[in-house]
């Protein structure tokens, strides 16, 4: 673009700025409007009867960018909506694999047997992987076209928002929607065919036909739910940022490695200055039994929170499983340095999108949310003489390990039926006083609010657990099912997000600077100052993990 094409974007930018002020849409905080006025009554039109550029200041051409991206999010929501994306999409999946899931239920078949029988049958395999690209290439075009309005919608969705990671899809044993639809607004899911381009480029066929069957059946089983008009949405589908923006991705890689280095360096209690150095560390580990020798803390080498065995047993199993069948080899050392990479990746991904959507980090399995809260703890401490945020991590990460009766096992239908009747919304708002209460409690009360939280629930959990007994006492049903059948034992795990690493705030940037909050370069010194600490917690998302007993 020369320098003609700028002065006319300017110019365009000005006219919009120009037209939101007659509409009355933009204001200004009193000890700004003398200035704010000043600069905008400066501004002249030439003899051209355009906009002459020297009178406008710096002030002004900032207002002018401001107002043009909120027109540009205006603009990229009204171009689709949430329901039109979540239609085409679920469309899209229904015309190839609906009959698959029809064929499956009928034959009485899980989504895993069925993903294993469809990838033991040659003819199959080589039917659904010579197809893979083209469907692959219609999810990159669908994608790249809407996930920009998808994210504004999902943004400004006024409610609890969990943001699902940890793993590629929700485990096809039950339906997430399921177990917290009732005590969440709306649940985030990634499309896991998007996510999962790794295994198809890298996989055997068998693989790539078992992982795409799989992936097919079980985002059917959320049809329903993501279509269902509900007002908020129950359930919407979005891949993650770093799948379609390379920015993203290039951020996220930088953000992986400083987390992996400090995992690293937990796990051997050695620094690594770089990835090179870690790398090349890993080279010597050619054993598993080197690889033990060499932790200084080897309840952080965790493969899996269900395996058992001495962690040399645990070495070789990995070496067989996924490292292996994915593109791996069959080095201990690179495997384990591989995790340090993947694990932190992972949880970062969902850190990032989770604030960017202003959602919630929700994580189904047990491991992942052990890496998770590992990664929270690497951020939170800025130098080992200063350990305030590393504290207040500690006080709040796990505020609830209880077990309590909660509706966990609620058929999709009777859970639409609920949110239309607009059933147990108290429960939802009492859950999310806990959160709001974490980003405005005073800095001196801080050691106290995890047990603020865990009073919340237990309040909640007491009065919903009352509400149910009396509801089934009167044979009250949703969609013909009884509440009795929907009740299971469970528990709440709940991490609070106090990121040290300032970079953290990049993601939503832009929007902060419109209001009052830190810059990027002030928030290290600002977590160093507790009396200011809790307007950074009003940027930091809660993390959950449900678990079923």
């Amino acid at each position: 673009m020369d320098q003609l094409d700028r002065d006319e974007e300017l110019r365009w930018r000005l006219e919009l700025l120009r037209v939101k002020l007659g509409e009355g849409k933009i204001k200004f905080a009193a000890h700004l409007a003398d200035d704010v006025e000043k600069s905008l009554t400066a501004v002249r039109y030439g003899a051209d009867g355009k906009i002459d550029l020297s009178t406008v200041d710096a002030r002004v051409r900032s207002m002018s960018l401001a107002v043009a991206g909120l027109q540009h999010r205006e603009d990229a929501k009204n171009a689709i909506s949430l329901q039109d994306i979540a239609n085409t999409y679920f469309g899209a999946i229904e015309a190839n694999f609906g009959e698959l899931a029809k064929d499956a239920e009928e034959r009485g078949f899980n989504v895993n047997e069925a993903a294993h029988a469809i990838s033991e049958t040659t003819d199959a395999v080589e039917e659904f992987t010579s197809k893979l690209p083209d469907f692959l290439g219609g999810l990159e075009d669908f994608w790249t076209g809407v996930a920009q309005s998808s994210d504004y919608h999902i943004q400004d969705i006024n409610g609890l928002k969990a943001v699902y990671g940890g793993d590629l899809f929700p485990s096809y044993t039950r339906n997430i929607a399921s177990a917290i639809g009732l005590y969440t607004d709306t649940i985030v899911l990634s499309d896991p065919f998007w996510n999962s381009r790794h295994i198809f480029q890298n996989a055997s066929k068998e693989q790539q036909a078992y992982y795409l069957i799989k992936h097919a059946l079980n985002v059917l089983r959320y049809k329903d739910l993501a279509l269902a008009e509900v007002g908020k949405p129950i359930v919407v589908l979005a891949p993650f940022r770093s799948s379609v923006d390379k920015h993203e991705m290039e951020f996220l890689q930088h953000a992986t490695e400083i987390d992996a280095l400090k995992h690293a360096s937990a796990l051997f209690g050695r620094d690594f200055g770089s990835s090179e150095e870690l790398w090349g560390f890993g080279d010597t580990l050619d054993t598993p039994q080197k690889v033990v020798d060499a932790l200084a803390t080897p309840d952080r080498l965790l493969f899996d929170t269900s395996w058992n065995g001495a962690l040399q047993e645990q070495i070789v199993r990995g070496l067989s499983s996924d490292w292996h069948d994915v593109g791996g080899d069959q080095h201990p050392g690179h495997m384990v340095v591989g995790m340090c990479y993947g694990r932190m990746g992972q949880a970062t991904d969902l850190l990032l999108k989770s604030r960017y959507l202003s959602g919630v980090p929700l994580i189904e399995a047990q491991t992942s949310w052990e890496y998770f809260n590992w990664k929270l703890e690497y951020n939170a401490a800025q130098k080992p003489d200063d350990l305030t945020s590393l504290h207040m991590v500690k006080g709040l990460q796990h505020a609830s390990e209880t077990d309590e009766d909660w509706l966990g096992h609620i058929p999709p239908a009777a859970l639409i039926e609920m949110r239309q009747q607009g059933a147990f919304e108290e429960i939802r708002e009492v859950l999310s006083k806990g959160v709001n209460e974490i980003a405005v409690a005073k800095p001196d009360g801080y050691f106290r609010s995890s047990d603020q939280i865990v009073d919340n629930i237990r309040n909640a959990f007491d009065a919903h657990t009352k509400e149910i007994a009396d509801l089934r006492a009167k044979g009250v049903r949703f969609a013909g099912h009884d509440l009795g059948s929907m009740i299971i034992a469970g528990g709440i795990d709940i991490a609070s997000i106090i990121t040290g690493t300032p970079t953290f705030g990049a993601a939503s940037f832009a929007v902060n600077q419109l209001i009052d909050v830190p810059k990027l370069r002030e928030i290290p010194e600002r977590f160093r100052e507790l009396k200011n600490a809790h307007r950074e917690l009003k940027k930091s998302p809660m993390g959950m993990l449900f678990k079923h007993k």
